[in-house]
């Protein structure tokens, strides 16, 4: 059975990078037992792709997502223009709100969303709990989208699908685990053998549910 969960932001103010899990503003790509526990490797979200979209269509209640989800199910796929429309209502509703965040599109169609300046713990929660607020219509199809561009083995542990991509992405060699994605991400990448603002590697970070942005 799936379980949407929602990640801890990590912002750290006078940190030259940003690692924000996209789960906590915009839906999780994976799902685990209980809040603040991984999925065990090699599990998957579901069977096949519809029926992933068939588990959230079914405790779907905000009427945009029931109908681009039912299409979807029919089709087999997300659309780009669905995923934009989705990100257009957050877009608009986070700037009602005073937010104006940074939007990157990679060339999965994802757009990456890096947060405005926010100094202290209350601006941050602040933030994050308009961000959940404004996320109705793309959480779920965030995830979906994701899911559906850049984790073809439908992974249900966030850190292997980044893992898998970097290997199918020629990053870094079939020795290389979630274990060492781990330290290289609480190291800001500096003994990594790639580079994290690498496009590729951004894709395979996003696929995996996060928005690292290093300054080199």
């Amino acid at each position: 059975m799936l379980t949407r969960t929602t990640t801890a932001s990590r912002i750290a103010a006078g940190i030259a990078a940003i690692v924000m899990g996209v789960a906590a503003l915009a839906g999780c790509t994976s799902h685990s037992d209980s809040v603040g526990e991984p999925s065990p490797e090699g599990e998957r979200l579901a069977g096949s792709y519809e029926e992933l979209l068939e588990q959230y269509l079914e405790q779907e209640e905000n009427p945009f997502v029931i109908e681009v989800l039912t299409e979807a199910v029919e089709t087999g796929s997300i659309t780009q223009a669905q995923y934009d429309e989705a990100h257009r209502m957050y877009t608009d509703c986070m700037v009602n709100a005073g937010y104006e965040e940074e939007h990157t599109r990679l060339a999965s169609g994802i757009i990456q969303l890096t947060p405005p300046d926010l100094e202290t713990p209350e601006e941050i929660d602040a933030y994050m709990e308009t961000g959940s607020e404004c996320s109705d219509e793309l959480a779920p199809i965030e995830a979906l989208y994701g899911t559906q561009q850049g984790n073809p083995d439908l992974l249900a542990n966030n850190d292997e699908v980044v893992v898998t991509c970097l290997k199918r992405s020629q990053l870094v060699d079939a020795s290389y685990t979630t274990s060492d994605f781990r330290t290289d991400l609480e190291e800001l990448f500096k003994n990594a053998s790639y580079s994290p603002n690498d496009p590729a590697a951004q894709e395979c970070f996003s696929a995996g549910g996060y928005a690292i942005g290093i300054e080199e």
